[in-house]
């Protein structure tokens, strides 16, 4: 058994690196007008979804794009 599910609120290197591409490539990716996606409002937003449950990379990358866009046109938080 991984030492993270002893200590669950630590992140291992490979979690780190899944994190860390998946903020790279959701602020990659233009958001539907054209505006510049906060990078720190997109880190907060993949490390919540990563920690409900959410490890799949391309799934992770999609809902965290929509998120932050909605985000954008509510013009709060999402969760």
């Amino acid at each position: 058994m991984p030492d993270r599910y002893f200590y669950p609120g630590i992140l291992a290197s490979d979690d780190l690196k899944l994190l860390h591409e998946t903020v790279r490539n959701v602020l990659q990716v233009e958001s539907g007008e054209g505006a510049a996606r906060d990078p720190e409002a997109v880190a907060r937003i993949v490390l919540r979804l990563y920690r409900t449950g959410l490890t799949e990379h391309d799934k992770l990358l999609q809902l965290a794009g929509l998120m932050v866009d909605r985000q954008a046109l509510v013009g709060g938080p999402v969760f």
